[in-house]
């Protein structure tokens, strides 16, 4: 019980940090380039409603409210029906081009987060495979045939050593079935093996018929100008992934109610990744700051994305939208976001039913 407890609280603690982080990010990013851009912020909160804890600064009021799951900038100027006394600090009187800038820095703040995250874990130390050991020997397979054994390691394939399991798997899939002179580490003696891969029937690939898995581990760091590359990389990749999926969910390939996840499905997720360490903790913190930029990009009105499907509106018709347009639209997406939400937190709620009280109460 005293465990299950820790366990709570820990993962309590781990989904206040990221989702902290990750809400004062994206809106750091709208408040610090509308700041550069001569627009006044009135409010920086994290949270909505009724506030626990604020501090006037510099023009600015920063507050913590009551309801965590968000935050907002207020900015000066950014109603249509707000009367302005200082056009050069009002939101909309800046010209459409400034103000694209200023919305579309949330989400871009939430991608650079994911880069400097993934950074700072290739920075720390990322854990490798320095060697590769085989698994279950599959009968009648390529491996079999050729006197392979569960727990032998892999040390090189004519001639070239391996340590990864990819390196191993493309030596295998380019091999087009030629024979490869494979050394072997077993039980301390080295033994070099003839082994030629056959094609699967159904994926027309090289194979030798075995599980692969990482044998001995090794930290691999990296220089901070490399672990940036690895970070836009990994942020690029899981962004077009993260699209890709979405487009998905759009077109009803996947099933809507089981794509989505609530506060508590978050906080779950977050407490098992803790439970593999601090790392996969971070690298879950980068995949949501992603899903948090393409969600907050999507052209819903109320969203990041409908403010820019406005300015670009603007832009065409050489005019902003009228107010009544502007206010039918967004009353449309309130919509569309709370039946997202509901939908989500329909999810969490059979989640926790699973989890919990189906195990109470059977």
């Amino acid at each position: 019980m005293q465990l299950a407890i820790a366990a709570f609280f820990n993962t309590l603690i781990y989904f206040a940090v990221v989702l902290g982080a990750l809400i004062v990010v994206h809106e750091f990013g709208h408040f610090i380039v509308a700041k550069k851009s001569g627009v006044r912020v009135e409010r920086f909160s994290i949270g909505f409603g009724p506030p626990l804890w604020r501090k006037l600064w510099r023009g600015t009021e920063y507050r913590l409210a009551l309801v965590p799951l968000g935050g907002y900038v207020k900015m000066y100027g950014e109603q249509f029906d707000e009367t302005v006394s200082d056009t050069r600090g009002s939101f909309l009187h800046q010209s459409v081009w400034r103000r694209i800038p200023i919305v579309a820095a949330g989400p871009g703040f939430n991608l650079l987060f994911a880069v400097v995250l993934i950074a700072f874990i290739h920075m720390m130390g990322v854990p490798v495979e320095k060697s590769v050991r085989l698994g279950k020997i599959f009968e009648g397979s390529a491996a079999a045939q050729a006197g392979l054994q569960t727990d032998d390691t892999v040390i090189a394939v004519d001639g070239k050593p391996i340590e990864r399991i990819d390196e191993l798997k493309a030596y295998i899939v380019a091999s087009e079935g030629h024979t490869l002179q494979m050394q072997l580490d077993r039980a301390g003696q080295v033994h070099t093996v003839p082994l030629t891969p056959r094609k699967d029937g159904d994926t027309r690939e090289w194979r030798i018929g075995v599980e692969l898995r990482p044998g001995d581990m090794r930290v691999q760091h990296s220089d901070p100008l490399t672990a940036l590359g690895q970070g836009f990389a990994w942020t690029w990749r899981i962004t077009t992934l993260t699209i890709t999926g979405f487009g998905k969910i759009l077109s009803g390939a996947i099933p809507l109610k089981e794509s989505l996840a609530g506060p508590l499905g978050i906080a779950r997720e977050i407490g098992r990744q803790a439970d593999q360490g601090w790392r996969n903790v971070v690298f879950f913190a980068a995949g949501i700051s992603i899903n948090l930029a393409v969600l907050n990009l999507l052209p819903i009105p109320i969203l990041d994305g409908g403010h820019l499907l406005f300015f670009m509106f603007e832009i065409v018709l050489g005019k902003p939208l009228s107010a009544q347009a502007r206010e039918m639209a967004q009353r449309a997406g309130l919509v569309v976001l709370a039946a997202l939400m509901l939908l989500a937190l329909s999810n969490d709620v059979r989640m926790f039913y699973n989890d919990v009280l189906h195990r109470l109460f059977p």
